[in-house]
């Protein structure tokens, strides 16, 4: 595939330039527009997504990198960046910069590694490990969901294309072991806030809710052959989907509207996801 064969419509213009600087970089197995401008939901506001798909025998030194960043950067300098490893075990790193007046994150990607968390993911493997910026834990299924969702813009060997292969369509495999998983740690959840919720303990139940919320999402979106990418805005995509419960994010978004310490509050809370837990358990898909 050539650089040029990919370049989405409704992303900046930016995006084919930012494409041919890091095409050039060695090592580099590919190139993607990522986050809401690849699956269609971008804002005038929202930041540009780029992945940046390199191998790992070869990869490119994190100075090169940088040096193209700053090529791009509309003052010359990145706003910031995290080389190889420094963000965090599954975020290999990155910059941000400004391109053509638009917040940009570039964000690299072990190829190899992506490859065999993919060919796992389609064996019901699932892995759920500590990350900053994810609250809920970096799910192992992102890398999937990435690969199915991002637009290719430089797949000179076809890699890109090769990686979709493993887990389109979704995985059977993986939706047992999805909704087996995060099915029961939802339930597990919402039966651990009871008591701190009759203690008015705010924080341990607030903690315990969103973890029951992450998990019920990764139900409702393996219900629908899809994958959570980001845990911001999920509830949002889960209830636009056409298999979930009735009023989704709406009992979720009213459940945790108006927490407080009273100890009444918190309990009705819980109560309220408990309910959204069960219909979500019998299968319940209304809108």
């Amino acid at each position: 595939m050539s650089s040029r064969e990919n370049e989405p419509t409704s992303a900046p213009a930016a995006v084919a330039r930012i494409r041919d600087r890091l095409a050039r970089l060695p090592g580099v197995t590919g190139v993607v527009l990522g986050g809401s401008h690849a699956r269609g939901a971008a804002r005038p506001d929202s930041d540009l997504d780029i992945g940046l798909y390199y191998d790992p025998a070869a990869r490119p030194g994190f100075d090169l990198v940088l040096a193209a960043a700053a090529e791009l950067d509309d003052h010359g300098a990145p706003l910031g960046h995290g080389a190889y490893g420094e963000w965090g075990p599954w975020i290999n790193g990155g910059v941000w910069l400004i391109v053509d007046g638009t917040k940009t994150d570039i964000l690299l990607r072990d190829h190899d590694r992506v490859d065999t968390v993919l060919r796992q993911a389609a064996e019901g493997t699932i892995t759920v490990d500590h990350q900053p910026g994810h609250p809920h834990g970096f799910v192992s299924t992102i890398y999937a969901g990435e690969v199915r969702h991002n637009v290719p813009l430089h797949d000179p060997r076809g890699r890109l294309a090769a990686s979709r292969a493993l887990v389109d369509p979704y995985p059977a495999a993986l939706r047992e072991a999805v909704e087996g998983r995060f099915g029961w740690e939802a339930g597990f959840s919402l039966a651990n806030a009871g008591s701190p919720a009759r203690r008015g303990d705010i924080t341990q139940v607030t903690g315990l809710l969103y973890q029951a919320v992450a998990c019920m999402n990764q139900v409702v979106f393996a219900r629908n052959g899809r994958f959570v990418v980001n845990e911001k805005g999920a509830t949002a995509e889960a209830d636009a989907l056409p298999v979930r419960p009735e009023r989704y994010r709406e009992r979720i978004e009213a459940a945790l509207g108006g927490l407080s310490t009273d100890p009444s509050v918190l309990t009705a809370a819980v109560d309220a996801l408990r309910a959204v837990h069960d219909d979500l358990s019998q299968g319940a898909a209304s809108r």
